[in-house]
């Protein structure tokens, strides 16, 4: 890309150009940077020069940039040309008519990002605590739940809560034990406990897997499916790295059974989606498939068992805090009700 000439100016450091755009200026009173670790302060560098090359590396000329950020183009030139001695680095090739940015231009530029976006991050977080003044409550889970059992605690819980912010997470049981542990979220449902972080964690269910298949399946008469029932089955099956996978897995193995697998998935959510479609039959965790039942599927017990659990985490020694303990509560409540209806569906066949 090419630019405008940048000239080599001499720097007014008592001067300033205007705010960017974005409305975002992070300057202390005495004008110096105040910004992530990717740019720490260096003597001589201000947040204003910083912002002025990013600006120009936006919209690609000095004169664009002097129209964002309310000045003039002398004054971004200026601040480009002090930037470059207070950092040590040449971010321009001056050529005839144009400059091109360098590879350190290019590398300090992606750096430059990375720190903006921080800062955005930071922002938002300021407005969410100042919009949110009953709260905010930070969920993460597991995605099998993340479509129905989740959201309908949810609607409880905000039905209670009006005035408390909701923000929910949906991942791999790793990821949400990540987000927990680095209080990203105060409360995580995961369907494998890691030992290595230091939870407190309780269950909040564990239920027996059920074949789901089309209705009009021919194996959709059966009290209960087996592997040997399976074993010319098309099959939609977790992914391999999956912890749910490997129990599948050993219960075939045992039975001596192969299964033609056509199709892989790491959401229960997904598989559930693909029986629905007519692409083959699964074995899922009943709570994520019962959502799926008024696509036309069915859901028939599978032996021998094959247990589905999730568990509860929230890090050791945090204060109680009312508005995880409620959500909990409800939580509960609202799977204790999935698993009744659960029942009542087998009942009636």
């Amino acid at each position: 890309m090419a630019f405008d000439v940048i000239g080599t100016v001499a720097l007014d450091p008592g001067r300033r150009h205007g705010a960017a755009n974005d409305g975002i200026r992070h300057v202390a009173k005495d004008g110096q940077i105040r910004m992530p670790s990717a740019l720490r302060e260096r003597e001589g560098v201000r947040f204003s020069h910083v912002e002025a090359f990013r600006a120009v590396m936006i919209t690609g000329s000095t004169t664009a940039a002097a129209r964002i950020l309310h000045t003039s183009q002398p004054n971004v030139s200026r601040s480009i040309a002090q930037l470059e001695k207070a950092i040590g680095l040449q971010l321009f090739e001056r050529m005839p008519g144009k400059v091109v940015p360098t590879t350190d231009g290019l590398t300090f530029f992606n750096e430059v990002q990375r720190s903006f976006h921080g800062l955005r991050r930071l922002e938002e977080a300021a407005n969410r605590i100042r919009r949110f003044s009953g709260g905010l409550l930070r969920i993460g889970s597991i995605q099998t739940l993340a479509h129905g059992l989740i959201p309908r605690a949810i609607k409880r819980f905000a039905e209670i809560y009006p005035e408390t912010g909701i923000s929910i997470h949906a991942g791999h049981s790793a990821a949400v034990s990540q987000w927990v542990d680095e209080m990203s979220c105060d409360v995580g449902i995961v369907s494998h406990l890691y030992e290595n972080y230091g939870f407190s964690s309780e269950e909040l269910y564990s239920v027996d897997g059920v074949c789901l298949m089309p209705a009009e399946h021919r194996l959709a008469g059966k009290a209960a499916v087996r592997p040997a029932d399976l074993a010319d089955e098309p099959y939609i099956s977790f992914a391999q790295n999956d912890h749910g996978r490997s129990d599948v897995d050993e219960v075939f193995s045992k039975a001596g059974i192969d299964r033609r697998i056509t199709l892989e998935t790491p959401f229960s959510t997904i598989t559930c989606a693909l029986v629905a479609q007519g692409l083959g039959v699964a074995i899922v965790n009943p709570l994520a498939a019962q959502d799926y039942r008024h696509l036309g599927v069915v859901m028939r017990p599978f032996r021998p068992s094959i247990k589905h659990e999730a568990r509860l985490i929230y890090p050791k020694g945090r204060p109680e805090n009312r508005l995880v303990a409620s959500f909990i509560e409800i939580l509960k409540a609202v799977t204790m009700e999935e698993k009744a209806a659960l029942s009542a569906v087998r009942e009636r066949g």
